[in-house]
């Protein structure tokens, strides 16, 4: 019995008002991840942008950013600004951390530069260690106006 008033008494201690303003300032600070991080689900965020590299070449700026090693399937494609999409690719790979990766534009949608506006888009389904699920996205760059491919 003595147990359960140790436990009474820690949990009296840790719901103080007080206590509350530092779990929401924490929630706060660092995002809704918080949450995800706490139960071990995994996550992941994409951020992509369409640049001209030092050589005239048209790539893709991709960074990747996870809680936690996981792997699974990515659906990258190249779509106009109404949502139509004009080609698409999937590959499977493993993402830890912040990583940061440049592709040629056919690597990474599966065809040329469009000739007209377009942008890239990155769907995750993803695993971790411990075989949690999930899927993320669609994560997509600015509208790109075709460029100049020097290539």
């Amino acid at each position: 019995m003595a147990e359960l008033s140790n436990l009474r008494a820690t949990a009296r201690r840790h719901s103080t008002p007080g206590s509350l303003v530092i779990l929401l300032c924490a929630v706060l600070v660092f995002g809704p991840r918080l949450w995800d991080a706490i139960r071990g689900e995994p996550w992941i965020d994409n951020h992509l942008t369409v640049v001209q590299n030092s050589g005239g070449g048209v790539v893709v700026e991709d960074v990747t950013v996870t809680n936690a090693p996981v792997n699974g399937l990515r659906f990258t494609s190249a779509e106009t600004a109404d949502g139509t999409v004009l080609c698409s690719t999937e590959q499977t790979d493993i993402w830890l951390g912040e990583t940061k990766r440049f592709w040629r534009l056919p690597a990474f949608t599966g065809c040329d530069q469009p000739q007209e506006p377009y942008r890239v888009c990155s769907r995750f389904s993803i695993r971790s260690e411990s075989d949690r699920r999930r899927s993320f996205g669609p994560f997509c760059s600015p509208l790109t106006k075709p460029l100049d491919d020097g290539d």
